[in-house]
């Protein structure tokens, strides 16, 4: 691929990223992307030929930038439950980095959609293989021993990515309206953070 075609593809995922979080997908439309982006409208479909592509190439570009958040967990000897928490704590310092919408647009667009969740399990599986072997055959063996219930692979990722991001939403809401002070922040977020732990436990207990 050439400089220029990398660039003006850069230039529409951003434009398409921004229309997402703003509108959601369903509401999102392909000329408006095009506008913001500042390209013609036919662009759009000589890169990403529709929007359902484009939307999965962003969602699988997030989820390549997510996986390294996580990586190092599984070298140390750590729990299924402080491997839970550290799964948690990389999902919230990711979506931190991101736009303030983006935990709204998880909880809407990838809860909705069958067909995002199974993107997200095609890109773990492909780009951080080893993790997930390891998370599965502790999550396996947390079973066997009657610690949780027996839940499939997929859903319970699912569970781990999307829990209670309602609240951290409320969160960031808070954050950008800037009525708040840094330390109350921190303050919700450590609550929340403890609370989400539990809903989780809570979803798996047997």
């Amino acid at each position: 691929m050439k400089i220029n075609d990398v660039k003006t593809e850069d230039i529409i995922l951003k434009a398409a990223e921004d229309e997402f979080l703003e509108k959601g997908y369903s509401n999102a439309k392909m000329l408006s992307i095009a506008r913001r982006a500042g390209v013609a409208h036919s662009m759009l479909h000589y890169y990403f030929r529709s929007k359902e592509n484009l939307f999965q190439t962003i969602f699988a570009r997030k989820m390549q930038l997510f996986i390294p958040t996580y990586e190092d967990l599984f070298e140390k000897q750590l729990s299924f439950v402080d491997v839970l928490r550290g799964i948690r704590d990389a999902r919230d310092r990711f979506l931190w980095s991101q736009n303030s919408r983006m935990p709204y647009f998880i909880l809407t667009e990838i809860l909705s959609n069958k067909k995002n969740r199974g993107i997200i399990f095609e890109v773990l599986e492909k780009n951080a293989p080893q993790q997930m072997f390891r998370l599965k055959e502790m999550l396996n063996d947390e079973i066997a021993k009657g610690n949780i219930r027996p839940v499939d692979f997929l859903d319970f990722m699912m569970l781990l990515i999307t829990m209670d991001a309602a609240s951290l939403s409320a969160i960031f809401i808070c954050k950008d309206a800037d009525t708040l002070d840094n330390d109350l922040i921190k303050n919700l977020h450590d609550i929340y953070k403890e609370h989400n732990i539990q809903l989780i436990l809570e979803a798996l207990r047997p």
